[in-house]
């Protein structure tokens, strides 16, 4: 082999070696800036995409997230507003798919699985006399708001720890109301609804 031939060899290793170093120095010059600080992550974003368009005229165009930092505003129920629109004959609907195999509703009924639930709204958790209670329920304080009747509907094993009902709950929000309203609708003095959440003013 030729002194030509040995130099084309020896180049191409060079060549080689060089792109080799180069590469392993590659994240110590995008991400040197920085580096052992706790520093602000739009800050480092930005820092990133200027050493990149420095050392590779690669720029990219940082944009901001539009509202970026700020808790998106959860929607909240309007149980007032919803009760005053409920479907009377959709609760009595549901009321007989989902409830009555273990309850009744008219007055001076029958205790089954469950309480007999004739002037529920407003009573005490456990205000059937001689109904045998589980000790949660018999341990509830407080009485049956709207308020308290729509969380134990939305999901009972949550609202009180321990009790026997095996119902799963109604997650709608349109459905609980509807059955709370016909729950109010079978009280003989049922309290006045809740009034509706006053309506956000506008910004600015």
């Amino acid at each position: 082999m030729g002194e030509l031939g040995l130099n084309k060899i020896f180049g191409a290793l060079l060549a080689s070696a060089l792109g080799i170093m180069f590469l392993m120095q590659l994240p110590n010059v995008v991400f040197a800036s920085g580096a052992g600080h706790h520093g602000d992550e739009h800050g480092e974003a930005a820092t990133l995409s200027e050493k990149m368009c420095q050392q590779f005229h690669y720029c990219v165009e940082v944009a901001e997230a539009a509202g970026a930092g700020a808790a998106a505003a959860e929607e909240v129920f309007d149980l007032g507003a919803a009760l005053a629109s409920a479907d009377l004959s959709r609760g009595e609907r549901l009321f007989a798919s989902q409830c009555s195999t273990c309850h009744t509703i008219n007055q001076g009924g029958a205790n089954g699985t469950g309480p007999n639930l004739y002037n529920t709204v407003g009573a005490d958790k456990a205000h059937i006399p001689g109904f045998a209670y589980s000790g949660a329920m018999t341990n509830a304080e407080g009485t049956w708001t709207y308020e308290n009747l729509d969380a134990w509907l939305n999901n009972p094993a949550a609202y009180i720890r321990g009790t026997s009902m095996s119902f799963a709950g109604i997650r709608r929000d349109t459905d609980r109301a509807a059955v709370i309203a016909y729950l109010a609708a079978n009280t003989a003095s049922p309290p006045a609804f809740p009034e509706p959440l006053a309506a956000a003013e506008p910004a600015g």
